[in-house]
């Protein structure tokens, strides 16, 4: 809850703004929170400035508007004016998050941040208020929106940071800057927009190196990349399933769907959500959780009744079929963790991938997709449908390498017709594509058919 006094210590000139006070940030005109500021960006298809009046009808108490805008805009107008609106939203922003009191969680990593981040919010609130990241609001634009939703009485704020590009993490902690820092994973993801693995690791790197020198990291010892971060005297808590670490637990058994039961400290703990990645951001929530002062029982507790969301591994029971959705987003790491999670599965039907392309994969896109192919064929997985212009490539890999049947399709309702065709009781189907694939759309056909 911003107060608009605030502003005048920044690049800000307001124009008819009476509100005392700023709730929140909505880059969308047609539904404004009372309270909230329009921000009007200049997009690639849109510009928001087309639309300050309407969202000021609408209740917005004021637009952040360019000086182009402003020039032109009815005189009655509540304007915050700004040169650009990106660089006033963050600076907004960070001018908001110093008078912010709670400690800073940032996350970041290739593979489980969202996943990680939620579990954390779920096993805090046992005891704690969590201001936490919005939905996926991880980006140059979300994460200065997601700071001015902070209330400013919560005890700690969980923030989540993407990246798609160098020094994009840097310029996020400028925003906020964290106390606790976690990278779950470095791997191939967004690669294209880095040209290497090596400058993905600088990238997330960029998290750790901007903690304060009093501030904790916490280390994924079971990814060679995280933990060869240098030591350089701050704190440091390791956790992992498979190395050494100062919070490692092992896996004692896998339920037929596919479900990690973890133990630690001679107590077992069942997961809801399936797979090794989701065992592991288990882990990493018990770190930091404890870190954070909760008691070991009530983190069991709390790890033990969270629910996977849909599109992150979500099993559901289709009749007798069992579908998984999982297609929040794909990249290498990702969708070879559901490759091995489904391998884990028990039924005694067959286990069928529905696989559609991972994006932004750059030079590496062809060859990225090829290896999915081959993980496939040296899975327990009968039948491979893909969907998109690169999965192509793991399809022809995969038949390459053995497997019978595998169909490439460029329409999702011909693959869910085929599909249809397949699939019988006791059957598990596995849906898994980057976002922009949209490859749950295949879910809702089959079931309309």
């Amino acid at each position: 809850m911003m107060k608009t006094n605030l502003l005048h210590q920044g690049p800000f000139t307001l124009r008819n703004v009476l509100a005392e006070r700023i709730d929140g940030v909505s880059i969308d005109s047609r539904n404004i929170p009372e309270g909230y500021l329009f921000c009007a960006l200049k997009g690639e298809h849109a510009d928001g400035h087309s639309y300050v009046s309407s969202a000021i009808r609408n209740g917005a108490v004021a637009a952040l508007v360019n000086r182009g805008y402003a020039e032109t805009a009815p005189a009655d107008e509540p304007l915050i004016i700004v040169e650009d609106t990106y660089a006033g939203l963050r600076d907004m922003a960070a001018l908001y998050a110093k008078t912010l009191p709670m400690p800073v969680f940032a996350i970041t990593g290739s593979a489980g941040k969202t996943s990680t981040r939620r579990l954390l919010a779920h096993v805090l609130r046992s005891r704690m208020t969590v201001a936490e990241t919005a939905k996926n609001y991880n980006n140059h634009i979300g994460v200065p929106m997601t700071v001015l939703q902070i209330r400013g009485d919560e005890d700690i704020a969980i923030i989540e940071m993407g990246t798609s590009g160098p020094g994009e993490i840097r310029d996020l902690c400028s925003v906020i800057p964290p106390y606790y820092g976690m990278i779950t994973a470095i791997a191939h993801a967004h690669i294209g927009g880095f040209g290497s693995i090596e400058n993905v690791q600088k990238a997330k790197y960029e998290l750790f190196d901007a903690l304060a020198p009093d501030g904790t990291l916490f280390i994924n010892a079971d990814d060679p990349r995280v933990s060869a971060y240098p030591q350089d005297g701050r704190k440091r808590i390791s956790y992992g399933l498979e190395n050494p670490a100062d919070v490692a637990f092992t896996v004692a058994g896998v339920d037929a769907q596919g479900r990690y039961k973890l133990s630690y400290n001679k107590d077992t703990l069942q997961l809801r959500s399936m797979g090794k990645g989701a065992a592991l951001n288990a882990v990493a929530a018990y770190a930091a959780a404890r870190t954070l002062g909760l008691g070991h029982e009530e983190i069991f507790e709390r790890i033990a009744s969270f629910m996977p969301q849909a599109g992150r591994g979500k099993l559901e029971h289709w009749g007798d079929i069992t579908l998984i959705d999982d297609t929040y987003n794909a990249n290498p790491l990702s969708v070879k963790n559901a490759i091995d999670a489904l391998v884990d599965m028990d039924t005694p039907g067959k286990k069928i991938m529905v696989f559609g392309d991972m994006l932004e994969m750059g030079p590496e896109a062809r060859s990225s997709h090829e290896m999915i192919g081959e993980a496939i064929a040296d899975s327990d997985i009968s039948y491979l449908f893909c969907y998109g212009k690169d999965s192509v490539h793991t399809a022809n890999k995969a038949r390459e390498e053995g497997i019978l049947t595998v169909r490439h399709f460029h329409s999702k309702r011909d693959l869910a017709g085929v599909l249809m065709t397949v699939i019988r009781a006791e059957d598990i189907v596995l849906f898994k594509g980057s976002r922009g694939m949209a490859m749950e759309e295949i879910i809702s056909l089959i079931k309309d058919m």
